[in-house]
Parts: structure tokens; sequence; C-alpha cells
């Protein structure tokens, strides 16, 4: 446990005090404690700025400068790059596995020695004490957790290799009805991609899908970078229960890893409270009800993790093989540039919804909205303005419309829908009319002909437009489209990847001899990757590494060509059209 570094004590002066070594010392101390107290409760501990470790060859890595600060409040600054040997570090001799973690620590540097009277003779002292670091490595464990963490939250190691790490992590006070989220955070040690089939269902009694059909498990294959993965489970609770059992059996997880069945290392079973008001603050109160010196509980002089290390042994000979990523929830966190990427944030409205209303409190946005990659039906509306007395035969169309399940074939259908007032109440009915209208009798008589309906979908931009003609004369000034839109199952597993490079935008572009325009490349599902632009014609202009092109002084047809890096099968092409008198041309077509 964390020595503690309260009561706080300190010098108290008086004239005439004579002051001695212990004196000074207290003063001090005095100051060291109060900043490291205040650093550990403002910031936390972990790394703040930079500290990222790469490899540079079998024996060496490089560590960039940065600010962490350790368990004991104590500010590590590391003001310029560092290259480490492994075979150099402290603790490299007693590591007895493949996979190690990288600390930095904190030590003081002695300089300005001196000759100071002693008992009999002179012995050295040092003026100066620098506060400086070291790096050391230890043999895979679990990382100290977070101040507070362990009284918010009930985290369970479920499963632990030399591969990866699969913790269970649950809020200790639930909501007796209300959404409530449970997460898997998986941790990959390998500098590989590593695949795994994951069957994990939990007994939760007491709790429903938020979403109404999808179960509280997960029953999938997974393709783990390294680092962490994180799988969330929403539901919600509906119970009068002031505590539930929450389980997790023996058969309910099973791990698949290179063609191995493996069960979890450790059984789960806990009683969790369930409170009928807010839960947030009912763990804010747990929270601060806590010893203060209970919530530092780690070793202090551990230091700070900054990466994992993977090694390869060959005997005697020991080569480092790759470094992988901690989990960024260790990072602390410094307020002042919190604050500041809150400002920013103030800069990106959340986007308004249908009808121009923002998100308010009376609308909140969804509890969690499905992925595109599992998302299988959406719907809408849309108002088509009639004008009057529009006649048998007249086509009313309307703009594109996305019906956001991405790129790829959908199935479109639409009808009208009829609002008309409920007799006694202070509300509307709805009907929804598919096919010929004019086969119904209409409550008030809205409409008298029916309509030939049509769709047309644009696969590639995600896109489709409704068009209706009138059989007979609309007296509506109005007419409320409402439309559904969904894949199939078997669409959905042959639909693109996410990450898969689509096209460049723009696709095909009209600029002047000299111009520069910027091509950004697009994704399916909104993942990324690093991407080569290239031109394949010297005379075609130039374009750097970040897609930025600028035009050459020869009018023409140039093509731009983009590809994930080092994938040469991922290439798609883009177009520019160079043109000196673009302008006055269109200053002509103006004028005609």
């Amino acid at each position: 446990m964390t020595p503690q570094p309260y009561p706080f004590s300190k010098n108290r002066y008086f004239p005439h005090k004579r002051m001695r070594a212990v004196d000074f010392i207290r003063d001090q101390e005095y100051a060291e404690k109060k900043l490291a107290f205040l650093s550990r409760w403002d910031w936390g501990t972990g790394v703040a700025l930079g500290l990222e470790a790469q490899r540079i060859d079998g024996d060496s890595l490089l560590v960039s400068p940065g600010f962490a600060v350790d368990g004991r409040g104590r500010w590590l600054i590391v003001d310029e790059p560092a290259i480490c040997r492994i075979r150099t570090l402290q603790g490299f001799d007693a590591l007895c596995g493949e996979t190690a973690i990288l600390w930095l620590t904190y030590r003081e540097e002695l300089t300005e020695p001196m000759f100071v009277s002693g008992e009999g003779e002179e012995v050295r002292e040092y003026a100066v004490a620098r506060e400086r670091f070291s790096f050391r490595l230890t043999d895979l464990r679990t990382l100290p957790e977070a101040a507070g963490d362990r009284a918010l939250f009930s985290d369970v190691v479920l499963f632990e290799d030399t591969d990866l790490r699969i913790r269970q992590v649950i809020p200790r006070i639930l909501p007796a009805r209300g959404l409530v989220q449970l997460k898997l955070k998986i941790e990959s040690f390998c500098p590989e991609r590593l695949e795994i089939g994951l069957h994990y269902f939990p007994e939760l009694p007491g709790w429903r899908p938020a979403n109404g059909d999808r179960p509280l498990c997960f029953d999938q294959t997974l393709r783990l970078e390294p680092g962490e993965t994180e799988l969330v489970l929403t539901g919600a609770l509906d119970t009068t229960a002031q505590a539930v059992l929450l389980s997790l059996p023996e058969r309910g997880f099973l791990l698949e890893k290179r063609g191995v069945p493996l069960r979890a290392r450790h059984r789960f079973q806990e009683e969790f409270p369930v409170t009928a008001g807010d839960p947030l603050a009912a763990l804010e109160t747990r929270l601060l009800a806590q010893d203060p010196q209970d919530l530092w509980n780690s070793d202090s002089d551990e230091g700070v993790p900054i990466a994992g290390v993977r090694l390869l042994r060959y005997g005697d000979q020991v080569l480092l093989d790759s470094i992988f990523p901690l989990s960024r929830n260790r990072r602390a966190v410094l307020p002042y540039l919190k604050e500041r990427l809150r400002y920013c944030g103030a800069f990106f409205p959340a986007a308004p919804e249908a009808g121009g209303r923002e998100n308010t409190a009376a609308n909140p946005p969804p509890a969690e909205a499905p992925s595109e990659d599992h998302r299988r039906m959406a719907t809408g509306i849309v108002t088509l303005t009639a004008g009057l007395h529009l006649q048998e035969g007249n086509i009313l169309c309307s703009d594109e419309i996305a019906h956001e399940l991405g790129p790829g074939t959908v199935f479109v259908e639409f009808g009208i829908e009829n609002l008309y007032p409920a007799v006694g109440i202070d509300r509307n009915y709805t009907d929804l009319l598919l096919g010929d209208a004019s086969l119904f009798s209409q409550a008030s008589g809205t409409y008298d002909c029916g309509f030939d309906r049509g769709v047309r979908i644009h696969p590639e931009k995600g896109t489709f437009e409704l068009a209706i003609r009138l059989k007979g004369e609309l007296r509506q000034t109005s007419l409320r489209l409402r439309w559904f839109a969904w894949r199939t199952q078997e669409q959905i597993a042959h639909s693109l990847p996410a990450g898969t490079l689509l096209r460049l935008e723009p696709d095909v572009i009209h600029t002047e001899p000299g111009a520069t325009v910027n091509f950004m490349p697009v994704f399916a599902g909104g993942a990324g990757s690093p991407c080569d632009f290239l031109i394949p014609d010297k005379q075609s202009g130039l374009i750097t590494p970040n897609g930025i092109y600028t035009a050459p002084q020869k009018d023409g047809l140039y093509q731009i060509c983009a590809q994930v890096k080092d994938m040469p099968e991922t290439r798609v092409n883009a177009f520019v059209i160079v043109w000196a008198h673009m302008e006055v041309a269109e200053y002509a077509d103006g004028a005609l």
C-alpha cells in the first residue's frame, strides 16, 4: 500500500528559532507531498503526453519524449528521445516469458559532490538531486487499476494467457429501470492480427436486450489487432428487486484460439445493488464515501506502464520482436488540455433531426445506434408538394433520399400516410396506404384517386428516389410518404467489409492549369487505412503523399490513382479535366 503522505507537517517559525537540517528537510517534504497529493487527485496516474515506444531493431527500442505521473504523484518528464537496449534494462535477466511490460520509473541523480564534517572524518555528500527517470522490464501482469475503479466497477479477468487477456466490466450499482452496459475488454499481446472465436452467454436475470431482438450475448469470430478491443452489450433492467445476482456459468464462456477450445480461467458470480434513482449519483455517493488512502492501493514504486513488449527466445538468445500498445484508459488526464478539447468540441454541434429539430433533452438520441455493418432496416417520411388541382397523369418525384444502410442493393417500399383525427381523444390516427389507395374507403375522403408508384435505387451512393403518378385529380396540396428500406441477411453477409477502399472524392473535377485539388479516399463503414497516391503519366502533374494534387499547365484529361498502402489490388481512380478557358466558357454558358 502506498505510504500515507498526510497529515502534512510544516515548520512553525518564530523569532530566534535555530534551523536544523531536519527542519529544512521538513519544509522540502511538505511542498513535495502537497504537490504529489494534488497531482494524483487532479490528473490521476499514467502517461499524459507522448512516451510512444517503437522497435528499432532486434535489440533496441525508442521512447519518444513525454510526461507521466506515477502512483506517488511524482512527475516523470522524458525531455529527449531515449534509445534503450533491452539487455541493459533493469529486470531483463529476471524475465521468464516472451511477453513483458515496459515501465517508466522515477529516480534521482545526485550531482555537485562536496565533503562535510562527519564522525571523526569528512564524508562525501551531494548538494543537488536532479529528478530523472529510468526504464525497466517486468513479466506480463495485471496492471494497477485507476483510482476509484474498484469502487465503481466489477472488473473480473475471465481469461488470460501470453496472447490475450479478457476482462468483464460491469458498474457496481444498476438502475432498476433503464439502460446499462456490460463490457468485455480484450487485450491482444500478439504483434500480428489474432483471430479468435468467442462464445459468451452470461446469466443476467431481469435484463432484456435494448433493441428488442439481439440477445445479450456474443457468439462470433473476431480478428483482433494488437492493443485493446472493446465489446459492448446494452440491456435494460425492469425490476423492483433491491439487488440482482449476475453470473457466468461454466458453459457460458468458450474461447477458440488457433483451433483449440479454451474455458474461462475464473468463475464469476456477484450480487449487484439496484437503485430506483440515478445510478450515476449512487455511484458518486459510493465513491465519495471511500477512504482516500484505500483508493491509492497500488505499489507506488512500480512506476508508469508505457507499452507491452514481445520477445523471441532461441536458446540463450533473446530478440525484441515487437511492441504493442496498452489500454488508453490507463492514461492520466491534463485538465487544461481536456478543457481546450471541450471548447473545440463546441465547434462541431450535433446534426439536427429530421424536420430541423436539434437533439434536446426532450428528443434524446437513441441509446445505441446499430452499426452500419449490422443494420438491416431503416424508415423515414418525405413530404411531396403537389400544388393545386393536379390532373390525372401528373408525376411527383422526391429528391434523392439516403437510406443510411450503406452502399449496395437494398429493397425499398413506400406508401401514403393518411392522417385523420381520432374521436374523443387529442391525437390523430394514421393509415398507411400501400398499392392502389382508391380501393379503400377513406375515413375523411382524403384520397379519391389511386396512384402508380415507382422507386429508383442508387446502390453506389446508398440513396433512392420515389415517384408517383396520379390516376385522377388530386385535391391535396401535399402528400406524406412513408418509406421502408431493408437488406436481407444474405446481402449483409456479402456486403463490402468495413475499411474497403471505394473511391476518391472528388472522382471527376474540372480545374485550371496549376490549380490544386485535395483528393480524399472514401472507405466502406468509415474505417480508413493509409493510402499511396500516384500518377501513371509523369506529365499529369504532381501529387503529395497526403493526396494534394497540382494540375499541369497543359489542357487535357488526367488520371489520379490511390491504393491502400502496399496493396495495389485495391486501386481506385479519379479524373481531372484541365481547361485553361474554363471560366470564360462558364460565363459564355451563363450568357446563353
